[in-house]
């Protein structure tokens, strides 16, 4: 804009040079055009700057890691003039980092009509990507004049993490000893005479010993109880997003949600009912959901691109041991993205037969086990902690290769 102005001064001075070099009537109305010029362009801009309206739009609120995801800005020109030139700026970033990302799109406006601008933006890490209008600037015919306009919009769409079925799996797939339970089948009976499932009249080969007596007594028929099938949560998969700072942070949210999903995944498919937990520092409650169907696993999705990285300070696990006290579980799978002496005391503390820490490592560090000094595994060794390390950029491999598969 800076060069066309230069350019309109040297337009001026030229036509006024010939103006005065060629003393005649047309040469005065030409530069009295160019005097004018400006100062109507502006009155132009400024009229449709007034009128012009915009609206930031996305009708995509889910996206893949990697999918393009069309952002739209919708004007609205009631007036009779054009807009020729139409910058819109932007900003976006993932929640789980400060870091932002600026577009410049450039467009230009029809008169009285109704025109939609699309940017698309990508994202490789999962999380929830928000996105603001932070301005739209409008110039004139020449460029000479702009006028910018702050909207402010805001949009939030969630990019979600990868995951998969760990297939031929040895620690999944291992028999599960089924824990005392309080919550039971809403459309299976079972053997468990703690809870009624359904009453219902007496047929031939039922069992004398479920007979509801004094309900037959007084339906003066005989009544059978049948008993309910407990649901056997006897896995608890744990994700802490405890000390996760830095550059590599994306790289390890990404890890720690593959890995995690992909594990409560395997389990979904082969029929393992189990929880899967994280802790909520905005909340500071541990968010705890009963994986039955996939629809379960979609809302703990939803939660977990919620949550956000807390200090180490913040000892997640025993959070959730002060909510859920009595709990008691086979197995316990807790995904990190760091490792905590402290942490290994309260893991300690949780009722269940097997504990299995699984952590992120940065693959530009060193390999396996050599991350993690002597003393700390001896600690987690003697609290029965078995330590799995997961190469950020091979989660899956990483997984099978430490009897995941």
């Amino acid at each position: 804009m800076f060069r066309n102005k230069i350019r309109y001064l040297l337009l001026l001075v030229s036509v006024g040079f010939l103006s005065i070099l060629y003393n005649i009537y047309y040469m005065g109305i030409i530069l009295l055009t160019v005097i004018i010029m400006p100062f109507l362009l502006f009155g132009l801009l400024s009229y449709s700057y007034g009128k012009i309206k915009a609206d930031l739009v996305c009708i995509m609120h889910l996206a893949n890691k990697g999918d393009a995801i069309p952002i739209t800005v919708q004007f609205h020109n009631p007036t009779i003039f054009p807009v020729s030139c139409v910058k819109i700026y932007f900003t976006y970033k993932n929640a789980y980092s400060s870091q932002k990302f600026k577009r410049v799109i450039t467009a230009s406006l029809d008169y009285r009509t109704k025109t939609s601008v699309i940017c698309n933006l990508y994202s490789q890490y999962a999380g929830n990507l928000e996105v603001t209008l932070e301005a739209i600037r409008f110039y004139d015919y020449l460029m000479l004049f702009s006028l910018e306009k702050k909207l402010k919009g805001e949009l939030k769409i969630a990019v979600l993490p990868s995951y998969c079925e760990l297939s031929d799996n040895e620690i999944l797939s291992q028999n599960t000893q089924l824990m005392e339970s309080d919550h039971y089948s809403p459309v299976k009976k079972g053997d468990d005479p703690t809870e009624v499932f359904e009453i219902r009249e007496y047929r031939e080969g039922d069992r004398l010993q479920r007979i509801h007596w004094k309900l037959s007594r007084k339906q003066n028929q005989l009544m059978i109880k049948e008993f309910s099938d407990p649901l056997n949560y006897s896995i608890l998969l744990f994700v802490n997003f405890s000390a996760l700072t830095g550059n590599s942070i994306l790289f390890l949210m990404d890890a720690i949600l593959e890995s995690a999903l992909s594990i409560s995944y395997t389990f979904l498919r082969k029929g393992q009912l189990h929880y899967f937990s994280w802790y909520d520092e905005k909340h500071g409650v541990c968010r705890r959901v009963r994986i039955t169907q996939e629809k379960d696993l979609y809302e703990a999705v939803d939660g977990l691109l919620q949550a956000m990285p807390y200090s180490q300070t913040i000892d997640a696990m025993s959070y959730y041991l002060a909510e859920f006290p009595h709990d008691q579980y086979s197995d316990l799978f807790f995904v990190t993205g760091e490792i905590s002496m402290p942490w290994s005391d309260s893991l300690s503390f949780v009722k269940a037969n097997n504990r299995q820490m699984i952590y992120m490592r940065d693959q530009n560090h060193l390999s396996g086990m050599q991350q993690v000094s002597q003393e700390v595994l001896q600690h987690y060794g003697a609290a029965g902690v078995n330590l799995w390390p997961v190469d950020i950029g091979s989660v899956r491999s990483d997984m099978e290769q430490f009897g995941f598969s």
